[in-house]
């Protein structure tokens, strides 16, 4: 019983020694009580029900058998001397040192791979790292809209795609700039002008068209060319600039175009405090038209 108590210290002592956080649980966290095996072997060896049987250790080790002074420890279902665990603990902890004073990540490594080679040795199951630092491959998300010379590239793109080369291109309803730099927007097929396809500009390109159902078509279509996708800035930094005097008011990262009865306006429209609002227009070049408290 002292031994094993012995045992078990010195392999928690070895597992404390990782002392690094790339390892996320000890051998003990990953035992669990499991007796049967133990009763078994009394059985198949006709040990007496007063035998030293005991559970000290947390796992699926299961001990001890005192028997002629020789104690055997049951490690899912396998057999071995306490005296040989007891040398390949010692032997853990010796590596474990070692490795603990090169004090680097590789170092951590060899650590939680030994630490895995003992587990397999006494049969047991591996433990893993907890929270190891994923590498980042993809890159980070933007916080704003396109630059004015990427909305410009955006427009220009538009216009080269092959149904609308060389022709007068029409918008549809709304023209949408995303903070994720994206751009959202909807034309009118200039050879069947009933028909609407609308269109997505991320990561350099324009999507494939998709189908619109669209209504009051004459009603909702703007040309391009009297349009400025880089506009939509001065609308984002005046709107900024107008709610940071307002009190409880958030800036946006996002505006849009709607489009009616032949004419465009820029959103959003108003600006939210805590106690009061305002309404904010903008002209179609993205300059301030008017800033007014509602009452």
């Amino acid at each position: 019983m002292k031994n094993l108590k012995h045992i078990s210290l010195i392999i928690l002592l070895a597992l404390l020694c990782l002392g690094c956080q790339h390892i996320s649980k000890s051998i003990d966290e990953t035992f669990h009580p499991n007796d049967s095996l133990v009763k078994a072997y009394y059985q198949k060896h006709n040990f007496a029900s007063n035998g030293a049987y005991t559970s000290t250790i947390k796992t699926n080790i299961t001990t001890d058998t005192l028997r002629h002074q020789e104690k055997i420890v049951i490690i899912n279902g396998d057999t071995i001397t306490t005296t040989n665990m007891e040398s390949k603990a010692k032997l853990l902890f010796e590596d474990i040192e070692k490795l603990k004073q090169k004090q680097s990540p590789k170092a951590a490594k060899a650590m939680q791979n030994r630490v895995n080679d003992f587990l397999k040795e006494m049969n047991l199951p591996h433990i893993g790292l907890k929270n190891q630092p994923e590498e980042k491959t993809s890159k980070k998300g933007r916080k704003g809209i396109l630059t004015a010379s990427e909305l410009a590239a955006a427009q220009e793109k538009l216009k080269q795609l092959p149904q609308y080369q060389g022709k007068e291109i029409f918008l549809y309803e709304s023209v949408h700039f995303y903070q994720d730099g994206s751009v959202n927007l909807a034309l009118q097929q200039p050879a069947n002008p009933a028909y609407v396809d609308a269109y997505r500009y991320q990561h350099g390109k324009w999507s494939a068209p998709k189908a619109v159902l669209a209504r009051n078509i004459p009603r909702r279509i703007f040309p391009l060319s009297k349009i400025n996708f880089a506009d939509a800035l001065k609308v984002v930094s005046t709107y900024n600039e107008k709610a940071a005097q307002v009190e409880g008011a958030a800036p946006t990262a996002t505006v849009y175009i709607s489009i009616w009865d032949g004419g465009m306006r820029w959103f959003p429209g108003t600006i939210t405090g805590n106690r009061v609002r305002y309404d904010i227009q903008f002209n179609n070049d993205g300059s301030l038209k008017s800033f007014r408290q509602e009452l």
